[in-house]
């Protein structure tokens, strides 16, 4: 139930992400990314096998909103997800909150180079100087909504494991 539960919220996210987002006007029309977070928190949660079917589907619907290339933001968020699971597996802290904080400027940066790099594949090019202000922006804001959202994944994991242990 918790899955079902995690799949409503992302596919609710990437419909506001991709739809409500770009339209606020906050930070020149930047903001944090929320669908690379919750893929991060859960993959760091549940290992990167599920993460990465999370984010290639996910990847996949943020495509078809943004009207970006068919599997760009799919091979995108992938390293998001390992990277989640990698945070998983070497705890370097015993909390729960510093290793995504970290991880999410890794990861941020990556989806911003793979992205990039797809783009400049299919004949985009952007300025370097540029993209990586602009990532390191995002990572920025990503940081910022890290604990919330690790809170709300872990909540969310907390009741639907205490229901399934009453049913």
């Amino acid at each position: 139930m918790t899955r079902v539960f995690f799949g409503l919220i992302l596919i609710l996210t990437a419909f506001a992400q991709a739809t409500i987002f770009p339209t606020v006007r906050v930070l020149g029309g930047m903001g944090p990314d929320l669908v690379l977070v919750l893929i991060l928190v859960w993959s760091s949660l549940h290992g990167p096998r599920e993460g990465m079917v999370w984010a290639f589907a996910l990847g996949l619907l943020l495509d078809l909103l943004t009207l970006d290339r068919l599997g760009t933001n799919a091979l995108a968020l992938i390293p998001v997800a390992m990277i989640g699971g990698a945070a998983t597996s070497r705890r370097l802290f015993h909390s729960g909150l510093i290793i995504p904080m970290v991880a999410v400027v890794v990861a941020t940066l990556v989806h911003q180079f793979v992205l990039v790099s797809v783009s400049a594949l299919g004949g985009l090019h952007y300025p370097l100087l540029v993209s990586v202000k602009f990532g390191v922006l995002i990572a920025l804001l990503n940081v910022l909504v890290v604990p919330p959202l690790y809170l709300f994944v872990m909540v969310t994991e907390y009741l639907g494991v205490g229901r399934a242990a009453r049913a």
